[in-house]
This record gives C-alpha cells, structure tokens and sequence, in this order.
C-alpha cells in the first residue's frame, strides 16, 4: 500500500590492487577493515560524524574525507596498490538504497 522498501548494504569494500596471500576474498577485505576501523571507532564518531573513511587493511591507515569518492581518491593517491574497505561514520552503511513497493526486485534475490 504504498510504502518503499529500503535495502541497506552494511559496508563497500573495493580493492586497488590484486588480491594478497592473507587476504583473498571481499569478506576478508570487509572484515579487517571493519577491525581495524573499530580501534579508531569512538574517536571518528565523536570528530567525523557522517564523514566518509576509507581503510587501507594492508597499511590500517585510514582516510577521512566528506564524500565516498574523495576518501577513496586520497586513499588511492597515497597507496595506489592498497586495499580499501569503505565506512561512514556513524552510520550502519556507507550507502543505502531504496526502490518503491510496486517495483519487481526479483533480480536482486537471484
């Protein structure tokens, strides 16, 4: 009757470079970024809510940016070939998606 559904995606994991030995699927990247990201957790909520950070899980350096894009830009420019795990602080995901009701979402379920 009307209401949309919302999809929200816990965290974006994207790589830079070929996969490590120790590190060898998404999941693994995911799952260390978010460990390292815990470490740091209280501090960033507290100075960079809604803010944007990209986590290196090969170097655990972190960058702090206001948008996705430039968290990952600067991440990039200063580790081309790292690994990044992508948080928005404070929030459960970095992105959330939605879609009306009455729209067919078999796809995504397939």
């Amino acid at each position: 009757m009307g209401t949309g559904a919302i999809l929200t995606c816990e965290r974006i994991s994207l790589t830079a470079a070929p996969m490590e030995q120790q590190i060898s699927n998404p999941k693994q990247i995911a799952e260390k970024g978010e460990e390292i990201y815990k470490k740091y957790q209280a501090a960033y909520e507290k100075e960079h809510p809604g803010k944007f950070v990209a986590v290196d899980v090969k170097t655990e350096k972190l960058y702090v940016a206001d948008t996705a894009v430039e968290a990952l830009q600067n991440a990039r420019a200063d580790a081309p070939l790292g690994l990044f795990h992508l948080i928005k602080v404070g929030a459960a995901g970095a992105f959330r998606v939605s879609y009306p009701s009455t729209d067919s979402v078999d796809w995504l379920f397939r």
